[in-house]
């Protein structure tokens, strides 16, 4: 199984500077750039540095619709904590590393128990929101944040195979005021299903800049 374990082997760091959120203020994040794309003004990267950085490992939801195109019914990820390891010579390909050494080994993920990005019901009652949560992890039950999609652009390569770049702000919790999932690989669902077909899950990992 993908897990916090094959991770740490992957890019030679320990499993404990993996496995909890960094103390804010532990590592210099000024340096912490995002790459986004030219001239896409829907995701404006923030003036201040990055309070976390981490590695979403999960899957993407779908289901089929009455006109034979998948719909996204939200995401499941562990997220782990890679904010240290901006310096490190793996940090620029991490997510491409990582992703490539799940597909080659042809294994699902293990749930890291502690930082976990999911969806909940909006607040509003009506459809999903996205959350990531650090409540287990760091003992604090305010340690979360459910956001809402305020910027999207189409993966700036292979559109057709990888998520979509979001930018989020924040409607509950305080972990974050703004999201951002960026350096996306894989999620993206086949052109066509056949309605009344199951749910499926298909495999993504990205960054996920917390502001």
């Amino acid at each position: 199984m993908f897990s916090l374990k094959s991770l740490s082997a992957l890019f030679l760091v320990p499993v404990a500077l993996l496995a909890a959120p960094i103390n804010p203020g532990s590592c210099d994040t000024s340096k912490a750039v995002m790459d986004l794309p030219a001239g896409k003004t829907t995701l404006v990267s923030p003036a201040v540095p990055p309070t976390y950085v981490t590695l979403g490992v999960g899957v993407q939801n779908y289901t089929c619709s009455d006109t034979s195109t998948y719909t996204s019914v939200g995401a499941v990820a562990s997220l782990f904590d890679i904010t240290c390891l901006m310096n490190n010579f793996n940090f620029a390909s991490i997510q491409t590393r990582a992703f490539a050494f799940w597909n080659e080994s042809s294994q699902g993920y293990k749930t890291h128990r502690y930082q976990q990005h999911y969806f909940i019901t909006n607040p509003s009652g009506a459809g999903l929101s996205p959350k990531w949560d650090f409540t287990s992890s760091t003992g604090d039950a305010s340690a979360f944040v459910v956001a809402a999609k305020v910027g999207d652009v189409p993966a700036p390569s292979d559109s057709s195979t990888n998520v979509d770049w979001l930018s989020l702000n924040r409607v509950d919790g305080d972990l974050a005021t703004q999201i951002f999932r960026v350096d996306t690989v894989g999620g993206q669902p086949p052109s066509s299903c056949v309605p009344g077909s199951g749910l499926i899950s298909v495999k993504y990992i990205s960054r996920y800049y917390l502001y």
